[in-house]
């Protein structure tokens, strides 16, 4: 969820690439998608066609395009200081609480105070339960701090592979180590919890998508030709979507339990996704060309980190009007048509108090990216 600057590389100097906007773009909208369908939808809309589209589009094409390409950035950026690095980590993870607290916790204990939902339409969830949610905030600051130290003192690509491959084999191991202690196991929820705790996004096995990022944007970097280096990243993606579904298919309850604490093989699988993806985006860009839409999409991957606090300000405040899981599936559209609405404007509004202008668009061609100075991720 970092968004620091892209800025020169070994071998040329690179701005923005569209590619990696547009994924991040559309995983802005997923995400916004899901989470309306999510909190204000009816249990049974999640089972209809319209439904699984919808959390299909917010599993694999959202939450591990943010983290893969999170440690594209981190490798990317060679302005950005160790003390900088884990500064910005410690403000995400503070973040990552205080959007708990604003979004969850006094907006669901205003709405108990005045009637207006019940315990049991929140399903077992109370204010506390939101304020201790382990959400990708609270995961990209833990997977910054640890993306830039192994950057700082192992520079090397292969380093990062080997210590996502070691994240992706050990999680298993470690998931429901508890130490029946409140305060550590709090801490441990962090680590490795699992959704019933709580922990949406553990570090185990989350953070091997960064890592894996990490090396995936050295070597682009270092690439020549990106029309070459993103055909050998299709390949490379179905191969690994091979491997991991052969993995599944042998034992499907330890390699994908279920998709935010996945085993080896869903993480494969995962990854090989992303890489298909991100040259699925690469060929709509170059076929595309500029429209409104992937300017959209672009100013929406630029500002990830306000649209994402927004559009979770809005839901959950929204949650006082509409109440938790009371929609059918017209309302549920129509509700993710607004929040989509509000989020963008409201992001807008906020850039614009805060003194930033919109950055300009990414731009790519057929073998690198232009650079261009001026384009920044906000």
């Amino acid at each position: 969820m970092t968004s620091e600057r892209i800025t020169s590389l070994p071998k040329q100097s690179m701005s923005r690439v569209a590619s990696f906007d547009l994924a991040r773009g559309l995983a802005v909208l997923f995400m916004m998608l899901v989470h309306v369908m999510d909190f204000y939808g009816q249990p049974g809309i999640g089972e209809t066609a319209f439904g699984k589209i919808i959390k299909f589009l917010g599993s694999p094409p959202a939450a591990p395009i943010f983290t893969f390409i999170m440690g594209i950035f981190i490798a990317s950026s060679s302005r950005q200081s160790l003390a900088s690095g884990l500064a910005r980590a410690a403000w995400l993870l503070a973040l990552g609480y205080m959007l708990n607290l604003a979004r969850g916790s006094l907006p669901m204990w205003l709405s108990l105070q005045m009637g207006l939902v019940t315990y049991e339409q929140l399903g077992g969830y109370t204010p506390l339960t939101e304020l201790l949610i382990v959400d990708i905030l609270q995961f990209a600051g833990l997977a910054l701090a640890i993306c830039v130290l192994l950057k700082h003192y192992f520079p090397d690509p292969r380093y990062w592979i080997v210590a996502g491959l070691a994240v992706v084999c050990l999680s298993p191991a470690l998931w429901d180590i508890s130490s029946g202690w409140m305060v550590p196991d709090a801490a441990l929820q962090l680590l490795w919890g699992s959704k019933e705790q709580g922990a949406m996004f553990p570090l185990f096995p989350w953070l091997a998508f960064p890592l894996f990022g990490m090396a995936f944007g050295h070597w682009f970097g270092q690439s020549g030709c990106h029309t070459r280096f993103f055909r050998k990243t299709l390949w490379a993606g179905l191969v690994l979507m091979t491997a991991g579904t052969s993995l599944i298919l042998f034992d499907m309850d330890f390699h994908y339990g279920y998709y935010l604490r996945s085993g080896p093989g869903g993480v494969i699988w995962i990854t090989g996704f992303v890489m298909v993806w991100l040259w699925l985006c690469r060929l709509i860009v170059g076929k595309a060309g500029s429209n409104r839409c992937l300017a959209l999409l672009f100013f929406w991957s630029q500002n990830v980190t306000v649209i994402y606090v927004l559009q979770w300000l809005v839901i959950g405040w929204g949650l006082m009007l509409v109440g938790a899981q009371q929609l059918d599936l017209t309302n549920t559209m129509l509700a993710m048509a607004v929040v989509v609405l509000l989020s963008d404007l409201a992001s807008r509004v906020w850039l614009r108090l805060r003194g930033h202008h919109h950055p300009a668009q990414a731009i790519e061609s057929g073998s690198q990216t232009t650079a261009d100075p001026k384009l920044t991720a906000r």
